[in-house]
């Protein structure tokens, strides 16, 4: 009977123990969460006092933490709106557009304000009188001056931004993708506004990593000189004085989803690999077997004569004409022979920006090169995360479709903040501004209150996951 009753002590002390730790749980979470009630419904937090709803790409039921209030206020109503002085307007709240649970009524009644009170744009020649004193100009923009963190300081990346158009809205852009141990290349269309220029120069002039690239293109829709504007930075970028690890090459109506300490740790995990859109199976021939010709600056037209086949064996592999490139590849681009032969081949062809980088990257086709992070394994069957774009057709897009990609609008923000990409093309700032604003200050309020951020997804890509070391 003895040892009955010392098995009985011992489940006695064991459901002691247990209760003890469940108190102590529980007070935690009521100190440091505040009461914070999960629905059942995957896409949706119930938060009280101080909590903020935090999205995460899949699935969004993750951790509900609480941030600064001073932060929490970037989620509240848009300066634009704020600026109408609406009274009807007080549930139009960024944490509204952004996160799921939100009334449908409210994206109609905001649409309807938004073609009632268009977004005035500051004009381009502005920036000349705004930027004339930069110590003002960069901190009342809110431009982090600082590294966020020791691990983005020591991680710098490239940029090469090329516009032509809405200084105003690329201004955003740079804001929100700036840190002073990056670097940054902006090409403006040689055929742009003077007034573009004077702009673009006043504010570049604020920065010691921001510049002008050195030789800039007069650029026709579709044409080779779109090519030579990203080559063009990229020369430019290697003989910079930083060291910089990866390049991203952006539009200028392209802004991000991930913060700059997010993107360094993708960098970190790609590790010298590519992120280069692979497509083969519709190659569009007629691009590049039939000759093309840039016809008075303006627009593309076809010569008449055939193309010769692709110089040295190359099989062609048609993509985006954005990626996330090691600088092993940037430099192999500039100094490889096989590499400048292709490039010369391609200045008679259509769209050549849209298949010189994924030519050069995918080994499958073209093991011969050799190439820097290339990938080796079938192009279609990889995930392409550097840049988002929504197709007609074939996406969902609840804004507005021009020439079949689409617009985003508010109706989007939610589904952007699932996708997993570095950067989402294109927004407007004259269409539907509340959604670019509301981009902004997320991103914003993700660099002073980091959210959890899922690196195993991308550690398990198929061009990472046989190749991902600990760094």
């Amino acid at each position: 009977m003895r040892w009955m009753g010392r098995l009985f002590m011992f489940f006695l002390v064991v459901c002691v123990m247990t209760i003890l730790q469940l108190l102590i749980t529980i007070t935690h979470i009521s100190q440091n969460a505040h009461q914070v009630r999960y629905n059942g419904n995957d896409n949706n937090f119930t938060a009280f006092t101080g909590i903020t709803i935090v999205p995460s790409a899949s699935p969004i039921n993750q951790l509900v933490r609480e941030c600064d209030k001073e932060y929490d206020s970037l989620l509240g109503i848009p300066q634009y709106v704020l600026d109408t002085n609406c009274s009807d307007c007080k549930d139009f709240m960024c944490k509204s557009f952004l996160f799921k649970g939100t009334n449908q009524s409210l994206f109609v009644r905001a649409q309807a304000f938004m073609k009632k009170h268009p977004k005035v744009k500051l004009p381009d020649q502005d920036f000349v009188d705004l930027a004339s004193n930069c110590t003002e100009f960069k901190k009342s923009r809110g431009y982090h001056l600082e590294p966020i963190n020791a691990e983005e300081a020591s991680y710098p990346i490239a940029f090469n931004i090329l516009l032509h158009t809405d200084l105003e809205q690329v201004e955003k852009l740079l804001r929100a993708i700036y840190r002073p141990q990056n670097i940054y290349c902006i090409h403006v269309d040689a055929k742009s506004p003077k007034t573009l220029h004077d702009g673009v120069r006043a504010v570049v002039n604020c920065f010691e990593n921001v510049f002008i690239a050195s030789k800039l293109e007069h650029i026709v829709y579709a044409g080779f000189s779109r090519l030579q504007a990203d080559i063009n930075c990229m020369h430019d970028l290697v003989q910079s004085s930083v060291p910089w690890k990866y390049l991203l090459n952006l539009a200028g109506l392209s802004f991000p989803l991930v913060t700059n300490a997010e993107l360094v740790k993708v960098a970190k995990i790609y590790n010298g690999m590519n992120d280069i859109e692979g497509i083969t199976r519709h190659i569009l021939r007629s691009r590049f077997e039939n000759e093309w010709t840039e016809v008075n600056g303006k627009q593309m037209k076809k010569t008449g004569r055939k193309n010769p086949k692709p110089p040295h064996d190359m099989d062609i592999v048609r993509g985006s004409a954005y990626g996330m490139f090691s600088r092993e590849f940037v430099e192999f681009i500039l100094n490889d022979q096989k590499a400048q032969d292709f490039l010369q081949w391609s200045k008679k062809t259509y769209s050549p920006d849209e298949h010189y980088w994924a030519t050069l990257h995918h080994t499958w086709y073209n093991p011969h090169l050799h190439t820097p992070g290339g990938y080796s394994g079938y192009p279609d069957s990889k995930p392409w995360l550097a840049v988002y774009a929504a197709w007609g057709g074939r996406d969902k897009c609840a804004g507005m479709l021009k020439r079949g990609v689409c617009i985003f609008g508010i109706g989007d923000l939610q589904q952007l903040l699932k996708h997993r990409e570095m950067f989402a093309n294109k927004f407007y700032l004259s269409y539907q501004p509340l959604a670019l604003e509301c981009m902004e200050n997320w991103i914003e309020y993700k660099t002073r209150c980091p959210v959890p951020f899922d690196e195993d997804y991308y550690k398990n890509i198929p061009f990472i996951k046989s190749k991902w070391k600990f760094w």
